[in-house]
């Protein structure tokens, strides 16, 4: 599906007039408040529509900072973005850190503690067909249309810059449905990570998915003194894991409630949503994050590559150890559980293991080092195998997670030894139409209702 963004002039300079005629009171009251937004630029062809978004601004004192790649200096037109604000600033970068490397780079470029509101956004790509994340199903634009509808749309601009600006209580304002908790294993990433960095954060932190939002100036200060610049920021895509881009995504919500703020939320297209809520009561029965329900343990890091926002079945089986297979590298060789290099480390193979480990940095996967098997090694000798942190494979018996464990098993108790294993399939293309098939949709009646609820009670979150 190609990128689509859509100008539709007309019909969206009725809804801002309409927006005005609403709320005029407020548009008079805050006029002389300075605003300031950021908007990064990735996909040229999104400006003819973010500009009918920026329209919106007229009647308020506002500037206007362009962030975007280097590699797109000659498609953008510069000339008709300084027609909507002649003084519009432009910052070109390299392609590091997404959208949150450039804004962390101008925001220390600008006096930004001189506004009363600063707006950050960017270009949302439309070229998904679909993803489910954050228990929501965006199909298209609708994650764009979120974003920006959220906190930019012909009344949601007027409601979100007074309430940054006159409400002491909130510090950032967003699309509801847009402020989200991670799942376990990206909440434990993040933490450890920005503890890495000397910031202290508590579990059930919120953060804005996507990044669009308002905010008072002074709950950006934490991220301008965060320690790291652009040459911190990996080169986009990034090589592995939760990158500093992301991390940092989540970090500028967290600020705002580190110092004492609230989040608001403002509800957009409820309707489309509640219409979609069956749908999503279909995905969410069969999300990776049901395995949590389960009583067993496992490696962040491991279930952020293979299993985050995919479609899963399991079950839990009885296995021989000898039975257990492993795949070398993405698409490689698959070789039974004896030919491992863990299992050959263990029979007194050190110089072998050493070089997978090497292997293993220089290609950006999961660190491993002799030392760490040693410890792991250490405590399952004393505290025996712990049965929570279950060994995982796929249903053709190919390990997904516990390779070093099943290799200490099969090395103590031998490769007849059986063990309990959950197998978990991914399900995608025909195998995900037909378990979607078989999942019980909740009525449309019941699902609109229970959508009006949420809507209701979305109006703020605090």
């Amino acid at each position: 599906m190609a990128n689509r963004y859509y100008q539709k002039g007309v019909r969206r300079g009725a809804a801002r007039a309409l927006g005005r005629a609403r709320y005029g009171a407020l548009i008079k009251k805050n006029s002389e408040k300075r605003i300031l937004v950021f908007l990064h630029l990735f996909y040229p062809e999104s400006w003819k529509e973010i500009r009918e978004y920026l329209h919106n601004f007229e009647g308020y004192e506002w500037d206007l900072c362009i962030t975007y790649p280097d590699f797109l200096e000659e498609k953008l037109d510069f000339d008709d973005i300084r027609k909507l604000n002649g003084k519009t600033r432009f910052f070109r970068f390299e392609n590091r850190g997404f959208d949150i490397g450039p804004f962390l780079t101008a925001l220390r470029q600008v006096d930004f503690m001189d506004y009363d509101v600063v707006f950050k956004l960017q270009s949302k790509g439309t070229h998904r067909p679909w993803i489910y994340i954050y228990r929501q199903l965006f199909v298209g634009r609708d994650w764009f249309r979120n974003l920006f509808e959220g906190i930019v749309g012909a009344g949601t601009i007027h409601t979100t810059i007074d309430a940054i600006a006159n409400d002491p209580a909130i510090g950032m304002c967003a699309a509801s449905n847009l402020i989200v908790h991670d799942p376990p294993h990206k909440e434990s990433m993040v933490l450890r990570k920005l503890d890495e960095y000397g910031i202290r954060a508590k579990k059930g932190y919120r953060f804005v998915a996507g990044t669009c939002f308002a905010v008072k100036p002074q709950c950006l200060q934490p991220l301008a003194d965060f320690p790291a610049g652009l040459e911190d920021f990996v080169p986009v895509p990034p090589s592995r894991g939760l990158s500093l881009g992301h991390i940092l995504e989540r970090y500028m919500t967290i600020a705002v409630t580190q110092q004492g703020f609230v989040l608001r939320g403002n509800r957009v297209m409820g309707l489309e949503r509640a219409f979609k809520s069956p749908l999503e009561h279909d995905f969410e029965a069969l999300s990776s994050e049901r395995l949590y329900d389960l009583p067993y343990e496992y490696d962040d890091e491991f279930f952020f590559w293979a299993l985050d926002h995919f479609m899963v079945k399991y079950r839990t089986k009885k296995i021989r150890l000898g039975d257990l297979r492993y795949r070398m590298g993405k698409e490689g060789e698959i070789i039974p559980l004896s030919a491992c290099v863990p299992y050959q480390y263990l029979q007194g193979n050190r110089e072998v293991y050493e070089e997978y480990c090497r292997i293993h940095e220089e290609s950006g996967r999961p660190l491993m080092s002799p030392q760490r098997y040693d410890a792991l090694i250490r405590s399952m000798e004393v505290d025996s195998f712990d049965g929570k942190h279950i060994i995982m494979v796929d249903e053709k018996n190919i390990l997904k997670d516990g390779q070093h464990r099943a290799c200490w098993l099969a090395h103590r108790y031998g490769l007849d030894h059986e063990i309990e294993v959950l197998e978990v399939k991914v399900l995608a293309g025909v195998d995900l139409a037909v378990e979607m098939a078989k999942v019980p949709v909740i009525s449309a009646g019941k699902a609109l209702a229970s959508a009006k609820g949420r809507i209701r009670s979305a109006e703020e979150m605090r």
